[in-house]
């Protein structure tokens, strides 16, 4: 009896042991540097933190907060130490547009932040300077989300814009485009971005015919590499939608993927998306079904659903809520999250494509890392960007390459 409880002894302290050599790995791979909290230390704005920019030489981060309904500026230094710097309240109509600040995107060429206003159904767009950044204007309908977000509503106003309940921003490569994907307009809206910075609406497309009636949701967007396709998530109803992109920005639906159909499993809710460099792979983050998956571009241009990466194969409540995604400009290494889950988990790319969990990072000093919103990475991919939403933190590491 007392040798049988020696064994389970070693076989527990085993397991606790290969536990905490991967946490340790993970610390040895991903070196923190700093962690903001909001409201602490004078920074602002980290209120529910949804997506995070940074400009091109690494000075400033852009930040968009779901509950301050704002964007924050931070700066940095030359290792990438952040202070606050500046922050846009949803403040109508001085300022306005930002009421549930989702997306954000930053045009490099044109110096310029656009975010997108989940109730507000709008694009707020700013201009960078080298000392500051100012508020330019607001791209909306006008309608009130009281009306917008009611049930059986009747819209008394046209929603033209396509941008009620705006999710996710996106531009195109050379910057003379922004696509918008809305889950209450059920569309994604383009809008061409002039030599003078000005964005002009060009269209809105709302479903994806012949293949599907509408786009499912959409919540999340993603260009291909060559940016000569579109994907579109549709979160309701479980549906990537694929456009082929023309050279003038137009675009022609091409294929219609959904969970539970030709094979495709573990696909409920997806809700982040980012390609392979080459663009011969996607990687989902499924919320619904707590997954990751993959699908692989065929000879014949349309993709393949090949594998999803569940809960059950990370750990209990690793993936639950599957929601953010990052993937490494060599594309060797994603990185990925569940904003109902805990760890962030950092995975090898095969050459296939597969995915294997190198490391799971749970703690973070004393603090429990979970309940994250986003994961960014640096345009020199030196570092990784943390938001944590309800932990209300932004959380930097520096990568070991």
């Amino acid at each position: 009896m007392f040798k049988s409880k020696r064994i389970i002894l070693l076989y527990l302290l085993l397991i606790i042991s290969l536990f905490e050599n991967t946490t340790l790995e993970a610390a040895e791979n991903l070196t923190l540097i700093q962690v903001l909290n909001d409201n602490i230390n004078g920074v602002d704005g980290l209120a529910n933190p949804r997506d995070i920019k940074i400009n091109a030489d690494n000075t400033r981060v852009f930040i968009s907060s779901g509950d301050d309904n704002a964007q924050a500026v931070f700066n940095a230094d030359k290792h990438f130490n952040l202070t606050f710097s500046q922050l846009f309240k949803n403040t109508p109509p001085t300022l306005k547009g930002l009421e549930g600040a989702s997306g954000l995107t930053y045009l490099p060429k044109h110096r310029q932040v656009t975010v997108a206003g989940f109730y507000d159904g709008a694009l707020t767009l700013f201009n960078e300077t080298d000392k500051t950044i100012t508020y330019n204007y607001t791209l909306s309908d006008d309608l009130s989300y009281k009306n917008v977000f009611a049930d059986n509503v009747v819209l008394k106003s046209p929603d033209s814009l396509g941008l009620l309940g705006a999710w996710d921003v996106i531009h195109s490569a050379n910057e003379k485009q922004l696509l918008a994907a809305s889950y209450m307009s059920n569309a994604i809206s383009i809008f061409d971005v002039k030599a003078d910075h000005t964005v002009i609406f060009k269209q809105k497309i709302t479903h994806a015919k012949p293949y599907a009636d509408s786009l499912g949701k959409p919540v999340s967007l993603a260009l291909s590499p060559s940016n000569d396709a579109l994907f579109v998530l549709g979160y309701e109803n479980h549906q990537l939608t694929i456009f082929d992109r023309h050279t003038d920005g137009t675009l022609a639906v091409k294929q219609v993927i959904k969970h539970s159909e030709d094979g495709v499993t573990h696909c409920l809710n997806p809700q982040k998306i980012v390609t392979s460099p080459n663009g011969q792979f996607l990687y989902v983050a499924c919320s619904g079904s707590h997954s990751i998956g993959v699908l692989q571009k065929a000879p014949n241009g349309k993709y393949r659903f090949i594998k999803a990466i569940t809960n059950a194969e990370i750990g209990t409540d690793s993936l639950k809520g599957a929601s953010s995604l990052a993937i490494s400009n060599k594309g060797d290494t994603l990185y990925a999250a569940g904003e109902l889950g805990t760890g962030l988990h950092v995975f090898n790319v095969q050459e296939d494509a597969t995915l294997a969990l190198k490391e799971s990072l749970y703690n973070v000093g004393e603090h429990k890392l979970k309940g994250i919103s986003s994961l960014t990475l640096t345009p020199d991919n030196q570092h990784l960007l943390v938001a944590t939403g309800k932990g209300n933190s932004l959380i930097i590491f520096k990568r070991q390459l």
